[in-house]
């Protein structure tokens, strides 16, 4: 997969599509993937803690747990998650070629630890895996595979169990400095986006809020999947684009308000779901009186329905993130693919 392909689909709770790769969502690399950023491994002097059959690792901004085949339950039930939800997915990995590959090895998403509506309770899959997690509560599941036959294939299947919220819980995992700042299709320092940004500020944060989600939702016109990022000024000159310009418009003006907030990548799954690739959506959340609020400007759903979204990513840059810039997933090994089910 190219690195700088979009974030993923644009669900109007399945209104259109965004692909994770051109032609099928397939993920290709050659030699060129050992040029990507792997997992180091845990310096001298860190700790390994052996936890019945799981051992969990701190690297430098990510910890590795290794699992058993079906791991134990990764946090306890808490007060203000009520709903359970689970969820399924899959992926297939092929080799396209005539020669056995030594390690095929795949990376991919699992639902956000935790956020304000949603707390992971478990992850099991078909496969033996390695579980990594920052401190943003990103995860990211590894499958290693040795000596993968000429043409062969292997479908992994990923299950979670979450305890879901109607509304945002409070949570201790408070705004980044950078959710402030500008960044990458996050212009909130341009001219353009903090004279509208000041046009829409009101005497309070809920109200500048209210102001900024409305303009975008009404103003913004849903232009159908683009292959690239085209960011928050694209958006707020041309007033179209797809969920990710929706998103980083909305963001950017929260920011430029002196607002956090940030990227969110994931799926709206109102019931126990099969994720697929075409329901992948992006919307924003937005940091107010001790939590994190859902924003979906393109679906016009503000603080509403928290538990129909599903978080798979928080998006933010994170030099240590073993899918480096893939979005969704990863693949390593000359002539290995890997498509979503």
């Amino acid at each position: 997969m190219l690195p700088h392909l979009r974030h993923g689909y644009c669900s109007n709770y399945a209104k259109s599509a965004k692909c994770q790769v051109m032609g099928g969502y397939l993920q290709t690399l050659g030699n060129s993937s050992a040029e990507n950023k792997t997992i180091k491994k845990t310096s001298a002097g860190r700790k390994i803690l052996i936890l019945g059959v799981a051992a969990i690792i701190a690297t430098a901004g990510w910890v590795i747990t290794l699992s058993a085949d079906q791991p134990a339950s990764l946090k306890p039930r808490a007060a203000g998650y009520t709903i359970a939800k689970n969820v399924h997915y899959s992926y297939t990995l092929q080799n396209q070629t005539n020669r056995v590959i030594e390690k095929a090895e795949f990376w991919a998403h699992a639902p956000v630890k935790q956020t304000a509506n949603q707390r992971c309770q478990d992850l099991t899959a078909n496969y033996p895996f390695q579980l990594n997690s920052d401190k943003y509560g990103n995860q990211v599941l590894h499958f290693t595979f040795e000596k993968l036959a000429p043409y062969a294939s292997r479908i992994i299947t990923i299950k979670a169990n979450l305890m879901v919220s109607r509304s945002a819980n409070p949570i201790a995992a408070g705004p980044e400095a950078s959710d402030l700042l500008p960044e990458k299709y996050i212009e909130s320092d341009h001219p353009e986006i903090r004279r509208a940004a000041e046009k829409l500020q009101e005497s309070d944060a809920i109200k500048t809020i209210k102001a900024v989600f409305g303009w975008v939702a009404s103003q913004v016109r849903y232009s159908g999947y683009a292959a690239q990022d085209r960011g928050a000024l694209y958006a707020l000159q041309h007033k179209k684009g797809d969920c990710t310009e929706y998103m980083d418009l909305f963001v950017a003006l929260c920011r430029a308000n002196g607002v956090p907030a940030r990227r969110i990548g994931g799926y709206i799954s109102p019931q126990n779901a099969v994720l697929k690739a075409r329901d992948y959506h992006n919307w924003g959340e937005f940091y107010v009186d001790g939590t994190w609020q859902i924003a979906d400007p393109q679906n016009n759903v503000l603080m509403q329905n928290q538990d129909d979204y599903i978080a798979m990513r928080i998006i933010r840059a994170s030099a240590d993130n073993p899918l480096g810039t893939y979005n969704r997933f990863r693949v390593k090994g000359d002539g290995l693919t890997a498509r979503m089910n």
